[in-house]
């Protein structure tokens, strides 16, 4: 792999491991004010929860001690979604085509963006042969899956998880969708 991703653990969900071509059920409302669920399209998602609750989900769906000689782990510390950040190719982000209505960036937007200065959008530059096109992530439009969900899309799939971000990378990457997630904004400031 590479200094930026490492493969990622066979059957696993690890944090800011990157998925491609993923299909995620979503509950929508109906014209007639029924829910549905319809499946959701994504070129590429990154999983964002945290690694120990990732652990602590995975042994407790195995019943599982969390250290040797321990009892097993909670039931309780199951997690019921798994939080994603979609990523799309950086040339559709930029253009404004990766989104229905987006507009096309702007010469200070874009330089903001490419140098992960702009603080809704983070860039994972392309590292061949792990990631063969830069993409950016979108803070805005975060959504999340069902743990078992994605488990058996892992499990089944093997092919859909290309890499997992590694630190210090990976931890830029949270920092940066943290602030984003945590700021305190005014309507129409954000």
């Amino acid at each position: 792999m590479s200094a930026r991703y490492k493969a990622p653990t066979p059957g696993v969900i690890e944090q800011t491991g990157i998925l491609q071509n993923v299909e995620i059920p979503e509950v929508h409302l109906s014209e007639t004010g029924s829910a549905e669920v319809l499946l959701a399209n994504y070129p590429w998602v990154v999983v964002l929860t945290q690694e120990c609750d990732l652990q602590l989900d995975r042994f407790a769906r195995l019943g599982l001690p969390q250290v040797d000689g321990k009892p097993p782990v909670a039931k309780d510390k199951k997690l019921r979604g798994i939080l994603l950040c979609p990523a799309f190719l950086e040339e559709n982000v930029l253009l404004g085509t990766y989104v229905e209505g987006g507009s096309k960036a702007d010469n200070t937007t874009r330089k903001m963006m490419l140098s992960n200065r702009h603080e809704r959008f983070h860039l994972l530059p392309a590292e061949v042969p792990t990631m063969q096109s830069p993409l950016v992530l979108d803070f805005k439009l975060i959504t999340s899956a069902h743990p078992e969900f994605l488990l058996s899309l892992v499990r089944d799939h093997p092919e859909k998880v290309v890499a997992v971000i590694c630190p210090p990378f990976r931890d830029r990457l949270m920092q940066r969708f943290l602030n984003y997630f945590g700021r305190i904004a005014e309507p129409g400031e954000g």
